[in-house]
């Protein structure tokens, strides 16, 4: 198999986690503590093994641990304001804005790890930019279709939190291996999910779940697509060139836009439906299009 069909293949099964997610917090589970807490659990029963696989090397600084675990708690931040948005919102809105941090990533890269920005690449956030103006695009009180939303500042913060977790984790690679930073960071989201939704009510909630069996048969689901996901990605990332490999993933919003495009032809309900209007339609999926557009640029000039 080619780094080229891997990476694509990857970005094609992390689309579908984003749509099981998408599909489980606003159809399957009556809140979103009641999602989290199986998916906790879960994390915690595959990672905890992966960390007596894969232990630090003996001599690793404590200083290292220290920043691995801290890039950890501030992607689990960022990944449960992106399911807190998923809950209420449509997954072909949510995903793009939440996939357009590297803009933050190259912002925050300059006066942190000395990178430079050309032209082309300041073209490029520009469009990333401009296309989650257009995604984010809904209907106001008057019926223009230009206004952003809370969810939209809250997932520009979930950019932020997940930028400043890469951006440690390109210091703290240099010293601890790929398999260390990838279960530090599961046990880290595990946790924090654990330590949020492990409550008597949420149990309750569990105990009423419509059709129990399938709910966590998804659940299952979801995760095993993550794993093999970005297991894909890690082998393209080590037998291909890292910027094309990028690229070819940031594209993923498009694979979203187009699952959920389908699902909502053939099986009316599975999410929940984009906002009336032909126009706004429009504009988001071209917003869709110039966000995922931008950021494969950005990679590709990185």
């Amino acid at each position: 198999m080619s780094w080229f069909f891997a990476a694509l293949l990857a970005t094609a099964l992390l689309g579908v986690v984003n749509i099981l997610d998408g599909h489980l917090l606003q159809k399957r589970f009556p809140s979103l503590k009641a999602f989290i807490l199986p998916v906790g659990l879960l994390m915690v029963s595959y990672n905890l093994p992966l960390a007596l696989v894969f232990p630090f090397a003996e001599g690793t600084p404590p200083d290292i641990i220290l920043l691995a675990v801290t890039a950890g708690l501030l992607r689990a931040f960022s990944v449960y304001i992106m399911l807190f948005a998923l809950k209420t919102e449509e997954v072909s809105r949510v995903i793009p804005i939440y996939y357009s941090y590297p803009i933050f990533v190259s912002l925050m890269a300059v006066p942190l790890l000395g990178e430079s920005i050309g032209l082309l690449r300041w073209l490029a956030i520009l469009a990333v930019v401009g296309g989650v103006i257009l995604v984010s695009a809904r209907k106001n009180g008057n019926g223009r279709p230009f206004r952003l939303g809370r969810t939209t500042v809250l997932l520009i913060l979930a950019g932020l939190l997940i930028s400043g977790s890469d951006v440690i984790n390109k210091h703290v690679l240099e010293v601890i291996t790929f398999w260390n930073s990838y279960w530090i960071s599961g046990v880290c989201l595990a946790l924090f999910l654990l330590a949020v939704s492990f409550r008597r009510s949420v149990f309750a909630e569990l105990k009423g779940l419509t059709k129990p069996l399938l709910c966590y048969s998804l659940i299952v689901l979801d995760e095993l697509f993550l794993f093999g996901g970005m297991l894909l990605l890690l082998w393209a990332i080590q037998h291909g060139p890292i910027s094309l490999v990028s690229a070819i993933s940031s594209t993923r919003p498009l694979f979203v836009l187009v699952y959920a495009f389908v699902l909502l032809r053939l099986i009316p309900g599975f999410l929940l439906e984009w906002p009336a209007g032909r126009r706004l339609r429009i504009l988001q999926i071209c917003g869709v299009v110039l966000t995922a557009g931008g950021i494969a640029a950005m990679n590709l000039f990185d």
